[in-house]
């Protein structure tokens, strides 16, 4: 059986509401040539890490924006993606990820957050049971390395200050650009790996075994992307 890898991320693709088989099965041995994540968010993702992990280093705790997620009393650097992963023998499938946030509590649990630079708005409904999914996967990946158990998973969204009034302080523009300001909105999140992983991978391990693409998904926007790129192309 041929060793499947996956992203906590990636899998979470699998739990949206509309998930597309073909789309699923391309991600899986390959890669759709138009998703590709806006390396800025990745770099806003970095620096949260950093001021988060550097307040804590110099003060003790998390800045008061964090303080809903509890009593925190020793901030984790979270591992790499090739050492932050599962294999489950069952499937051959392994789960990898990269927590943005993990702390250890008082209480002797484990605390993984996930950091989005967004506004959080009752429209982002329907990303939820990827982003729960994300979260779960780094759980179960978590609770499978030594930080077991997990008490808590939130997301946290960092949304740009954009208004008027916050543009025209003096303070944010410098000789070199300008500062932009954030503010945080947390949701908790259901730890509930050990009961929505395991399906999600004995999936994954279905849609990799299918012998050739599938056909393209009814209503996929996706798919309709990649038949127009295969129309322009040929």
């Amino acid at each position: 059986m041929k060793e499947v890898i996956i992203s906590a991320k990636n899998l979470g693709g699998f739990a949206g509401p509309d998930a597309c088989e073909r789309c699923l099965w391309i991600g899986l041995h390959g890669k759709l040539p138009y998703q590709i994540f806006p390396g800025i968010f990745r770099s806003i993702d970095s620096y949260t890490k950093k001021v988060v992990h550097g307040f804590f280093r110099r003060t003790g705790t998390v800045p008061s924006w964090l303080q809903q997620l509890g009593d925190v009393e020793q901030y984790i650097d979270p591992p790499s993606y090739h050492r932050f992963g599962v294999l489950d023998r069952k499937t051959g499938v392994l789960l990898r990820g990269s927590a943005d946030g993990i702390f250890h509590m008082r209480d002797k649990t484990y605390t993984i957050v996930d950091y989005k630079t967004a506004k959080y708005t009752p429209g982002q409904e329907a990303l939820m049971p990827i982003y729960e999914t994300q979260l779960n996967a780094y759980a179960y990946i978590g609770e499978r390395n030594a930080l077991s158990p997990v008490g808590h998973l939130a997301l946290v969204y960092m949304e740009p200050v954009t208004d008027h009034e916050t543009a025209a302080k003096p303070k944010i523009v410098s000789a070199k650009g300008f500062s932009m300001e954030m503010t945080a909105t947390i949701v908790d999140v259901q730890n509930r790996a050990d009961k929505v992983i395991p399906p999600l991978l004995r999936n994954v391990r279905r849609v990799f075994d299918i012998p050739s693409c599938p056909p393209e998904g009814q209503g996929c926007k996706n798919c309709a992307a990649l038949a127009e790129l295969a129309r322009l192309v040929t």
